[in-house]
């Protein structure tokens, strides 16, 4: 007897934004939201969440950029 073993398709979907833009999109999202909310933990997990996205463009154009030796210093 043998069973039919279905194999698990992967969900592709074709972005219409560069990874740099939806980044950016949700930190503005993110920190729209946490300016309507009272201050608390949802607030900090908002504006976390925010600067999260924003570190992770920096990141994602300090490895995309022509080469460099050190990463730039934040004030």
């Amino acid at each position: 007897m043998e069973e039919e073993v279905q194999k698990k398709r992967r969900r592709r979907v074709k972005q219409t934004m560069t990874l740099t833009e939806r980044l950016l999109r949700a930190a503005r999202e993110a920190r729209d939201m946490a300016k309507r909310l009272p201050p608390g933990i949802e607030q900090a997990r908002q504006l976390r969440r925010a600067r999260e996205a924003e570190a992770i463009v920096e990141l994602d154009r300090f490895l995309t950029a022509p080469a460099r030796s050190t990463p730039p210093r934040r004030p």
